[in-house]
């Protein structure tokens, strides 16, 4: 009698350990780190210094294109003009600055993915920290980043986004005045 008492006991201990599990507080929130970096005050200045150099390399980019063009335009109109052999050497030449613009661009091309995604990196590095701080200040069990292909759907009361912006703001400010 004693032994099936014991056993009772122990299947009803059993039974309710899930509801004893599940009765801690489970907290989810989710982040959008692209909109974290795209409104943080860091990536809209990393964005204002991209937008910078672009713009920079797009000139320098075009005015040897122009000068490509005049050079194209200076064959074509004198061509005829020309002895073969001095034909034949602007033509060289112009050959030569053609393949020298499409090194320089593919070089910019590369070096501005290669910022990008180092300033990116640097961003989620330090929104990563911030979600963490936040997280363990805030004692969520999960948080999760904003994807459509992880969240499908999602109530708005659990998005803190704002949150993780506005403490990146903060930790920005005081990184700044040290």
């Amino acid at each position: 009698m004693k032994k099936r008492l014991f056993a009772f006991f122990v299947a009803l201990f059993i039974m309710f350990i899930p509801c004893i599990v599940m009765a801690q507080q489970v907290s989810i929130a989710y982040v959008d780190i692209g909109r974290v970096i795209m409104e943080s005050d860091k990536g809209k200045q990393a964005k204002k210094t991209m937008d910078e150099e672009i713009t920079k390399i797009r000139k320098e980019l075009s005015s040897k294109q122009e000068e490509l063009q005049k050079l194209k335009d200076s064959i074509d109109k004198q061509g005829a003009a020309l002895k073969p052999e001095a034909r034949e050497e602007k033509q060289k030449l112009y050959n030569k600055k053609l393949k020298d613009y499409q090194n320089l661009e593919n070089e910019y091309q590369g070096d501005m993915q290669q910022k990008i995604a180092e300033f990116e990196q640097n961003l989620v590095k330090d929104i990563m920290e911030v979600i963490k701080k936040i997280g363990e200040k805030e004692k969520y069990t999960i948080i999760l980043q904003r994807h459509p292909a992880i969240i499908l759907y999602a109530t708005p009361g659990i998005d803190i986004t704002d949150k993780v912006i506005e403490a990146y703001n903060k930790q920005a400010k005081e990184t700044t005045k040290k």
